[in-house]
């Protein structure tokens, strides 16, 4: 009895990981609830190359203007950013599509597009309440591809 025991309790976990190794993940967003909306009015708290700390406050929708993100709760966000590659004023803004997940207790990953390509960073999330989020990026792991 203890043989068959040893062969096939094996066998079962490791079909039980098979199984469920190929599913579709979906991104882990827990515990960021409060994230989900729209994020505008970005100030740089600190800004000492390479680290930037940038609070932001919750608005209600996009504002037409200026820098902002909206953060979906299916994963997706809207940046609202320079639409061109020249940073002189004037500055036109449009939206561009991405994703974003978590990465561990308080980073998100954040892929989204950008006029060149695609934009891959990640924010470490230093506080977020109902009316305000605070970030640390570090600029230079942001990779534009």
């Amino acid at each position: 009895m203890k043989k068959i025991v040893l062969i096939i309790l094996p066998a079962l976990i490791c079909g039980i990981a098979l199984m469920t190794g190929c599913e579709r993940q979906e991104p882990n967003l827990e515990g960021f609830d409060d994230i989900i909306g729209c994020w505008a009015n970005p100030v740089y708290e600190y800004d000492i190359y390479p680290i930037a700390v940038i609070c932001y406050q919750r608005v209600k929708t996009l504002p037409a203007n200026s820098p902002s993100i909206r953060f979906l709760n299916d994963g997706t966000l809207i940046e609202r950013k320079n639409i061109g590659w020249c940073g002189t004023p004037p500055i036109t803004y449009g939206d561009f599509s991405g994703n974003w997940q978590v990465e561990n207790d308080n980073d998100i990953k954040i892929d989204v597009a950008y006029w060149g390509g695609v934009e891959q960073k990640t924010w470490k999330i230093i506080n977020v309440t109902n009316t305000s989020l605070s970030i640390e990026i570090n600029v230079e792991n942001v990779q534009y591809k």
